[in-house]
């Protein structure tokens, strides 16, 4: 397992070194997918000659990448720090707005608290580009308690190689673990005649529901960054969750049908006299 990661590492950096326009992201989602694929025991040719055939189909229609705008993976955990820290919430648990810079409670203070290095100036900009905070006055307030980078250009690619690249890192963990008990989380449920009526009740559902446990899960970790020992050994630990359908096309007729109907029955009644 080790040697397939080091591996890995190799390839990136030699890609990097000649130039490459693939980012180290794009070359791993790239590496552990055809890994995937082999530990799930296709043929290597066979892999080869069918990615081949799903790049000649793609070309045509793929956009060329944004360039605007690098993602910030450390801007979460400023929204989270910004919305659990004691100093900077009011007495009703509401992230109070704050200045831009100053040794003392500010936006400034919040992003060295998680790098010393970071750009501060960066990372404001980047949460009101995500529309994240807005100023009012000298200050900024936090105007929702995470990142949407819908329609952000730039961000939203980079945010979803990242998201594949976890999810093949996981699959590919749990092909090599010996046991459940040496697995990572991975559970779904699945259901093979959901209502296409339904659909949009179940993302309601859905989204309260799953940003409820996020927010859980994220203040859990939070509290076990701020009570480990010092000089304890650290990782990047994420948890993700999303939806999948199959008939994709089949659900999008019926709604965008189900839109011109209504839309049809408003213009009918709207032209009576």
């Amino acid at each position: 397992m080790n040697a397939l990661y080091s591996s890995g590492d190799a390839v990136r950096s030699r890609a990097k070194a000649e130039g490459s326009p693939l980012d180290a992201s794009a070359y791993e989602a790239v590496e552990r997918f055809a890994r995937v694929l082999v530990r799930c025991g296709f043929d290597t040719h066979a892999i080869a000659e069918a990615f081949g055939l799903a790049l000649a189909a793609s070309r045509s229609e793929s956009p060329p990448r944004p360039r605007a705008g690098r993602e910030l993976p450390e801007a979460p955990h400023l929204v989270t720090l910004w919305c659990s820290s004691p100093d900077y919430v009011d007495d009703l648990g509401n992230p109070l707005p704050l200045p831009a810079r100053g040794s003392g409670r500010s936006v400034e203070s919040l992003v060295h608290r998680i790098d010393r290095e970071m750009d501060a100036t960066e990372v404001l900009h980047y949460l009101l580009r995500t529309r994240t905070v807005r100023k009012v006055g000298r200050k900024y307030v936090l105007g929702r308690r995470w990142i949407m980078l819908r329609g952000v250009a730039g961000s939203a690619h980079s945010r979803s190689i990242r998201g594949l690249v976890g999810m093949l890192r996981t699959l590919e963990h749990n092909l090599l673990a010996d046991s459940d008990a040496h697995s990572w989380f991975e559970f779904t449920a699945e259901n093979p005649r959901f209502p296409v009526s339904q659909l949009e009740a179940f993302d309601r559902l859905l989204r309260r529901t799953g940003l409820g446990s996020l927010r859980k899960l994220d203040l859990f970790m939070q509290h076990c960054e701020a009570t480990r020992k010092l000089g304890e050994p650290t990782v990047w630990l994420g948890v993700g969750m999303h939806r999948f359908q199959q008939n994709v096309a089949a659900a999008f007729a019926s709604r965008t049908g189900k839109r011109l109907r209504r839309g049809s029955t408003a213009r009918r009644k709207s032209s009576r006299p």
